[in-house]
């Protein structure tokens, strides 16, 4: 069996090779395909070094990281990367745009995470750091809160400092690709003033910083396409509720991914290493749930009140109404009815005959 290392070069280079650059067409069956087996390995993996291997803690600093473990925290990087590239088959344009929608925001949940993971070990630029800082709801972020808003239409100081940020990013990004050259050419060469180790940590430390750099531009541009997304639906008409339906059951049972509206799947944590909640979640007494139905009812209680339920009935036209039962009118030229009717009298004339009246009647006499 393939080692940790060996599955992530190889979904690396499966990305690199075949899906980044790709002569096919993203919406090809052949495309979609290979993209959903590798974000599925990649998913195995994450779990494997997470959870299974536990390579990574809340309580170290990355000095405490081994060389050849840094890499692995780009997981989530890579996972955001390949799912904003997911897209439905459904013949439907509405439908396939809403599943569109909500890989791109998986995707932005992955990116969140990898930046996440960078800040909690102090390797995030302090901008980007800042920027996370200021989001609402830190996985759901929006496109107005990555830059300063203006405050009227002749505010223009946002505009330049959007700028200048853009230009920071694009500098800093040309100095970190001039490095990573320069060391994966002292690697080759194998210079002898540096040592291997130390030479790898630094290469591998320089690329997560881009990656960084990466995922901000990665995010803003998922946000513009959300934003022309969600536009779309809102001046499609609205979908029947089976079409809602499909497209939920598209996202949940027939991806064999799992993937699904969880946040739980991408292991996003509750809290960051200050103390911030970063989703919401409810502390719930297991024990005295449990105490509840030891000493509750055995069955489940009534749902609804008498009246309620014969209101019920009465709406549904399951009861009965009206008075007295109409009596039957029959054709008097009717001859068979007619001899029914006389056999019948006769009867009761004889029953009076032979019975006195209240001679039936012998209940509490002496």
């Amino acid at each position: 069996m393939a080692s940790i290392t060996e599955q992530y070069d190889d979904i690396i280079s499966t990305y690199s090779a075949k899906l980044e650059h790709s002569s096919l067409r993203q919406d090809s069956h052949e495309y979609q395909h290979l993209l959903l087996s590798t974000i599925e390995k990649l998913l195995s993996l994450r779990t494997a070094i997470f959870d299974k291997l536990a390579l990574f803690s809340s309580n170290e600093t990355i000095d405490d990281v081994s060389t050849t473990s840094i890499k692995f925290l780009a997981v989530d990087y890579y996972l955001g990367l390949l799912i904003s590239r997911r897209q439905s088959s459904d013949i439907n344009i509405a439908q396939r745009q809403s599943m569109k929608l909500i890989y791109l925001n998986k995707s932005i949940e992955s990116f969140v995470n990898f930046l996440t993971t960078l800040q909690d070990y102090k390797l995030l630029n302090p901008l980007i750091s800042g920027k996370l800082e200021n989001f609402k709801d830190r996985y759901k972020p929006q496109l107005n809160e990555l830059y300063t808003q203006p405050k009227n239409d002749k505010d223009l100081s946002c505009a330049q400092l959007k700028r200048q940020e853009k230009i920071e990013f694009f500098q800093r990004n040309k100095e970190i690709s001039a490095k990573l050259h320069h060391l994966e050419s002292q690697l080759k060469i194998g210079d002898e003033d540096h040592d291997h180790d130390e030479l790898l940590r630094e290469l591998y430390l320089a690329r997560l910083n881009q990656f960084s750099l990466n995922t901000f531009n990665n995010i803003e541009q998922n946000l513009f396409e959300c934003e022309i997304l969600s536009n779309f639906l809102k001046n499609e008409p609205r979908q029947s509720e089976s079409s809602g339906t499909k497209v939920r059951k598209e996202s949940n049972s027939n991806d064999p991914t799992g993937f699904t509206d969880r946040l739980e799947n991408i292991n996003k944590p509750l809290i960051d290493k200050k103390g911030q909640v970063l989703r919401n979640f409810t502390l719930i007494d297991k024990k005295q749930q449990l105490q509840q139905k030891v000493r509750g009812y055995g069955q489940y209680g009534p749902t609804m009140s008498v009246e309620e339920f014969l209101d019920k009935e009465f709406e549904d036209g399951r009861v009965l109404q009206g008075g007295e039962e109409p009596e039957e009118v029959r054709d008097e030229e009717d001859m068979e009815w007619q001899d029914k009717e006389t056999y019948k009298a006769r009867d009761w004339d004889e029953f009076k005959e032979t019975h006195a009246k209240g001679s039936g009647n012998t209940m509490n006499r002496g």
